[in-house]
């Protein structure tokens, strides 16, 4: 994993820290992309608005940083 060169957390760390991320953000229909200093996670989110409701796509960056200060409850 290329992510892992730049990073102090090793892979379960790293997917562990992903799937929570991916809960808290109450994601759905998920994919996650690794590039060389972060993640993608791209998903579908249930929304309400008055009225309405349905499914948005999110997409979310993380950088090694962030994803270190996620893992480590930050």
């Amino acid at each position: 994993m290329a992510i892992a060169k730049h990073s102090k957390l090793d892979y379960a760390q790293m997917m562990a820290t992903i799937g929570r991320y991916i809960v808290k953000k109450n994601l759905s229909d998920v994919c996650v992309m690794e590039f060389e200093h972060g993640i993608l996670i791209v998903g579908s989110a249930f929304y309400e608005a008055g009225e309405d409701a349905g499914r948005r796509t999110e997409t979310h960056v993380l950088s090694v940083e962030e994803l270190e200060r996620l893992a480590e409850g930050g």
